[in-house]
């Protein structure tokens, strides 16, 4: 039988008669996007994702129910089948609905598998759950106390009951790994025999380190700092983060090798010409932001006047401090919180934590919050310091009430002064926290390119600076952030450098398409149904006098009762299949915004199990794969792990 020739994307190629378009392209490597598409099945060409179109003839037509002709010739990609592409996804995406990614990973700035740690505790595997956590987290005892959790934010269990106690569990496995006799150390590849610097030994340092070390290279850790942690050790309070739980997170990465060099300032002690003189390969800049911001009024250079993270860091160092009976705290952060909760436990007897928004406006952890109210400190909200002035042995703070007016840049309402409605308060001590920021010199010793923000410029992907083989993270890149984000940028800036330090080129990061059912508690009735409603864990906590008299930390963790309880509340609402997901991966190549498909289908949502087989309707997009598979199977009998796999949706799992 004579082959018939024909031209796809300018290239001329043979296929016997009968061909369709699409089985001639992919004999020759051409690759034609697909969805409804199955080789053992009839092509209908019913989803139109494959239309390529005829030149010469202006027709456009599905190359999987297309059979070749003679003289054909077909262009498979261009501007015009791209848009046209996109409609059909879209369309198609109108009525897919489901999470690819559970919302806890999603929010999680590191990337943390929730559901499948969770799923080891609530088997009782802890090794395999912290192994799990390490892959992305190498800090987990720390961050399960002080983490924020905005995980726990959009806990799909929201549409139940309380969201899982994702960082109390992610405590629970980390603590039980530093009690046990061999705690988790993570292999290593062969020694690489390069070396990198790293500037800092906060958590973005920390975690650039720990994953540099697996990858085999050697690391130093340089910090202005007596003990690393940085902000960890110096900035927060040990009922909050226990020394030597911190300590315990760190020894990994003492044992992997890592060389700690304690007080040497970069900048001052040693410079980046310094470090390559000395054999690095690599400068990972992971600097804290150690300043405080001014308030910006008279008096707040006073005696008596002290900023949050210089008060911390002397407790954390110490230093005996005797603060006073009457504290006013200027700020609405962590900093400002954990410093009058530390005032309180120096004997303060009234502590005022003023802020000029609301208290929904408060930047710091809403349980933070909490308990600095359980342990008396008095909120004082809607009000700004104008001045500070000193007189007969104490500080008098001029303080104007605010009003909510219009949104600013962050879209909050802007604070503005009530006219006549000025107060006083009077204290021993003044503490300011509004703010943090990068001293300005790290960046300028490598002659680095800022931001307008006051940060060092970074390449988002990469972590790459504009010096060549200087990277940078953290704090001095994000300005003052919570920890794991910073230990989110450690460990991409370790992965570029290993990239870097073997002459690889750079992977740009995408962020694939995510379908998601929308905010916390949004989700189809069906997913809600299969939970059964079970009372978060409540953890344990020192009553208020005990906890005022102490810095023993204030929450002991879960019990092992009740992590393994705790765990089992995971939804597990993810795709199983998002990995291998064809019209995931469509939309993604496609650039679809995700929102597309926000909440699409989800009122006729409804879950249909078998024995074998269940079936998520919203997720389906009518493609019609399983259908023909039964129909065209003999006797209607097919496998259903066949009818799974060859669904491009994930529809059926």
């Amino acid at each position: 039988m004579k082959s018939v020739t024909l031209t796809i994307d300018n290239r001329t190629v043979t296929a016997a008669p009968g061909t369709t378009i699409l089985e001639a392209a992919r004999q020759y490597g051409i690759t034609i996007p697909t969805l409804c598409f199955q080789e053992k099945l009839e092509s209908h060409g019913s989803c139109w994702m494959c239309i390529v179109e005829l030149k010469g003839r202006n027709r456009f037509v599905p190359a999987c129910s297309t059979s070749i002709t003679g003289s054909m010739e077909i262009e498979t990609d261009n501007a015009q089948l791209r848009e046209m592409r996109r409609k059909t996804l879209e369309r198609l995406l109108e009525q897919h609905s489901g999470d690819c990614e559970p919302p806890c990973r999603d929010a999680c700035p590191a990337g943390c598998s929730v559901p499948a740690y969770l799923g080891a505790i609530g088997k009782g595997n802890d090794r395999k759950a912290v192994t799990i956590i390490h892959e992305t987290i190498p800090l987990p005892a720390t961050l399960g106390r002080i983490c924020p959790a905005p995980c726990e934010d959009v806990c799909r269990r929201h549409g139940v009951d309380d969201a899982v106690s994702i960082c109390a569990l992610k405590r629970f496995a980390a603590d039980r790994d530093h009690e046990s006799p061999t705690p988790f150390v993570p292999a290593q590849e062969p020694a690489s025999g390069t070396k990198v610097a790293i500037i800092g030994a906060g958590p973005a340092g920390l975690s650039a380190a720990y994953y540099l070390l697996r990858k085999g290279h050697g690391v130093t850790i340089f910090d202005s700092r007596e003990r690393p942690g940085g902000m960890l050790y110096y900035g927060i309070p040990r009922f909050r983060l226990p020394a030597e739980d911190l300590d315990a997170d760190i020894a990994p990465i003492m044992v992997m090798g890592g060389d700690f060099v304690p007080g040497t300032s970069f900048g001052t002690d040693i410079t980046a010409d310094d470090l390559r003189r000395k054999g690095f390969d690599a400068i990972f800049l992971a600097a804290g932001a150690w300043q405080a911001s001014r308030l910006g009024i008279e008096g707040e250079d006073l005696p008596g006047v002290l900023t949050g993270i210089g008060f911390l860091r002397k407790i954390a160092e110490n230093t005996t401090l005797n603060p006073g009976r009457r504290i006013v705290v200027i700020g609405g952060g962590n900093t400002a919180v954990d410093a009058a909760r530390t005032a309180r436990r120096l004997g303060a007897e009234q502590v005022t934590l003023l802020y000029r928004r609301t208290r929904d406006d408060m930047p710091a952890n809403a349980q933070e919050i909490l308990e600095a109210e359980a342990e008396g400190i008095t909120l004082e909200l809607m009000a700004a310091p104008a001045r500070i002035t000193e007189a007969d042995g104490a500080l008098h703070i001029r303080v104007r009430r605010m009003t909510a007016g219009e949104p600013d840049e962050s879209g909050r309402r802007r604070p503005v002064p009530v006219e006549g409605a000025d107060f006083t308060l009077t204290a021993d001590t003044v503490i300011t926290a509004i703010g943090q920021q990068v001293d300005p010199a790290i960046a300028q010793t490598c002659n680095l390119r800022m931001t307008d923000r006051g940060t060092i410029e970074t390449d988002q992907s990469t972590c790459r600076t504009s010096a060549e083989g200087v990277f940078a993270g953290g704090d001095c890149v994000s300005g003052a952030d919570i920890a794991v984000t910073a230990v989110a940028q450690g460990r991409r800036a370790a992965l570029a450098i290993d990239r870097h330090l073997k002459g690889e080129p750079d992977i740009k990061r995408r962020r694939p398409f995510n379908s998601t059912y929308g905010p916390a508690g949004t989700a189809p009735k069906a997913l809600a149904e299969r939970a059964k409603p079970l009372q978060r864990a409540p953890m344990h906590e020192l009553a208020g006098k005990e906890r005022l008299t102490t810095f023993r930390e204030v929450a002991s963790g879960l019990t092992e009762e009740q992590a393994r309880a705790e765990a089992t509340r995971c939804l597990r609402c993810g795709c199983s299949t998002k990995n291998d997901c064809t019209l995931r991966s469509l939309a993604s190549q496609h650039g679809i915004d995700s929102t597309a498909c926000l909440n699409a289908g989800s009122d006729n949502a409804y879950i249909v199990r078998t024995e074998h087989v269940r079936y998520e309707r919203e997720k389906c997009v009518d493609c019609g794969i399983c259908i023909r598979t039964i129909e065209e199977a003999p006797d209607r009998q097919v496998d259903p792990s066949i009818l799974i796999d060859n669904c491009p949706t994930g529809a059926l799992s």
